[in-house]
């Protein structure tokens, strides 16, 4: 009987797990647009406070997501973002810097890349052109173009 209460309390805290689940590239379907996550330099994940996961096949799905009310902030516990400099890899995506290049286009338009630090964004700058922002430029562009 103990073992079963025991196993019993192990699945309740491992089945509300706050940590990523990778993307299944070719595989998975973003929450918002519906299309088939296929490219392992974008992508990104919500995951609620009690342990849903939410994919996405580009940060600029996920903000509209959110845009649109389908999860409310005070209930997200991360948002993550894939580090296009280094494909399939998740960071946080309020920390991430992030490059708008029509030369590096995202899948769903918004030409949206993400990276984990500033010398990431600036090479693919140098390469690729376009504008450097932040989380907080990324959510008032997106907003003013939708």
């Amino acid at each position: 009987m103990f073992n079963i209460i025991l196993m019993a309390i192990t699945l309740v805290f491992t089945s509300c797990s706050i940590d990523p689940e990778p993307l299944n590239y070719g595989k998975d379907q973003c929450e918002h647009c519906r299309m088939t996550i296929m490219d392992n330099k974008f992508g990104a994940e919500i995951i609620t406070k009690k342990g849903k996961i939410y994919k996405f096949d580009a940060a600029e799905c996920m903000i509209r997501f959110v845009k649109e009310g389908k999860v409310n902030d005070e209930d997200v516990s991360k948002y993550l973002v894939i580090d296009a400099s280094k494909p399939a890899n998740f960071i946080n995506a309020k920390d991430a810097m992030y490059l708008i290049s029509e030369n590096f286009p995202s899948p769903m338009g918004a030409d949206l890349s993400a990276y984990g630090s500033r010398t990431d964004v600036e090479n693919f700058q140098k390469q690729y052109s376009g504008e450097i922002k932040d989380w907080d430029e990324v959510l008032i562009k997106l907003k003013a173009n939708h």
